[in-house]
């Protein structure tokens, strides 16, 4: 048996442990397991007429998740170039840069949305800015790296012309990371549109909401309704999204 076989073994080993050590600490049994054959008792044919009744739900989970993306985009733009090692203007501002995005990204949206309570209140704000701040370290943090990882010499060839700072970044740098931005962006939407679905539980609004309150008076079938359009518009963004990478990276 070779080295890495063994590696993998004592791995594999070591995790099963670990797993029922924590299983035992948190008292889940295999009567846990079977109790999740109760969740058939709530499964109800999906009262379709009522989806009409959620355009204005749907529509405003998007909006939430689209605008804070957007913000997310902005924010992490500026973030993403001033913490990279090659594009920074010095040490400070790279440090300063780094902390910011690591406390954003760190932080999840939903804590985000509670700290945010305070400030803006329950509402649309609220998960937009929680959105926001995450998605920027999210973004930028990626952002950043891919910055690092191009290829100096267009940048020494701009720099030899005399082009600026700016002018190096629009044609240096935007035209190498701009593929692997985009990946991010999109892959960043579609967590955004669950998150916002989420955080509609917790006051927000949209579809989350009205998941809460439809579960709240036992409403099974209109329940079973608003879960089949959240599937039916995960399953569009992600389609849209994978059409939208694949056109990217055949073009590059």
């Amino acid at each position: 048996m070779n080295r890495i076989n063994k590696i993998w073994l004592v791995s594999i080993f070591a995790n099963l442990i670990m797993f029922i050590i924590f299983m035992n600490y948190l008292g889940i049994t295999i009567n846990d397991f079977l109790k999740l054959s109760k969740i058939t008792t709530l499964m109800r044919i999906p009262n379709i007429a009522y989806i009409s009744e959620l355009i204005e739900p749907t529509i405003q989970t998007i909006a939430i998740a689209y605008v804070g993306t957007i913000l997310g985009i902005i924010f992490s733009i500026i973030l993403g170039i001033l913490a990279s090692r090659n594009m920074t203007i010095n040490r400070i501002v790279y440090e300063i840069s780094r902390v910011i995005i690591m406390i954003a990204r760190v932080i999840p949206d939903i804590v985000w949305a509670f700290l945010l309570i305070p400030a803006v209140g329950l509402g649309a704000a609220q998960g937009i800015f929680a959105i926001a701040i995450h998605s920027t370290g999210m973004i930028g943090r990626f952002f950043a790296e891919s910055i690092e990882e191009i290829d100096p010499k267009p940048l020494e060839a701009l720099e030899t012309c005399g082009a600026t700072y700016f002018q190096k970044l629009i044609y240096g740098v935007f035209p190498q990371v701009m593929p692997s931005f985009v990946n991010y962006v999109m892959y960043a939407f579609d967590h955004n549109i669950r998150v916002a679905i989420i955080l509609g539980m917790f006051g927000v609004g949209g579809l989350g909401f009205q998941f809460i309150i439809k579960f709240r008076v036992f409403e099974y079938d209109n329940v079973f309704a608003i879960l089949l359009l959240i599937f039916i518009i995960l399953l569009g963004v992600e389609k849209i999204s994978s059409y939208i990478r694949k056109k990217i990276l055949v073009e590059n």
